[in-house]
């Protein structure tokens, strides 16, 4: 949250879009999804997921936060 807060301050433009690489992406997709149920819900305009190998990903999640 404070990184979207950060980003609009500094650039009022609204459109803000995540992107994420490899398992980053895991950290994008979960960011947004939270990002999505607060009150900059209107400036997240996408997502951006790169490069991810789904089999690893999947199961590195248990040991993400």
């Amino acid at each position: 949250m404070e990184v979207v807060e950060y980003v609009s301050a500094k650039f009022p433009d609204p459109t803000i879009v995540i992107v994420g690489h490899s398992m980053g992406g895991a950290i994008a997709a979960k960011s947004t999804e939270e990002l999505l149920k607060s009150q900059h819900a209107d400036k997240i305009q996408g997502l951006i997921v790169i490069d991810v190998v789904e089999g690893t990903a999947i199961e590195a999640l248990p040991f993400m936060e």
